[in-house]
């Protein structure tokens, strides 16, 4: 499994790091991933009632699993269907900032 690290912000005390595995959506496992996917405007009510009626729509998902954060979701996905659900989003007109998985030692 590869990782990246990312460097959110350094001080002279400590760095902030990010840790995040690389996504291969050419991988057909039927693994799920945690995938979380940072969504712009979250804190207006109407983007987050447009995000969660989009998701719902949406026949690969679990809807139970889905977890709405101030900053975006997560959602348990197989990677090969991240390209489905980005177009998903773009569709819907909601604006995606990044996608990851975030790293998990456990």
């Amino acid at each position: 499994m590869d990782i990246f690290v990312h460097i959110l912000s350094s001080s002279s005390e400590m760095n902030k790091i990010l840790l995040i595995n690389r996504i291969n959506t050419k991988d057909f496992q039927e693994e799920k991933k945690r995938i979380f996917f940072l969504i712009g405007d979250m804190e207006n009510k109407d983007t987050e009632a447009h995000l969660m009626d989009t998701l719902n729509s949406v026949e690969f998902l679990v809807k139970k699993d889905i977890v709405y954060k101030y900053n975006g979701v997560e959602i348990p996905i197989e990677e090969k269907n991240i390209p489905k659900m980005i177009k998903v989003l773009i569709e819907a007109d909601i604006n995606i900032y990044s996608v990851y998985e975030l790293y998990d030692p456990i």
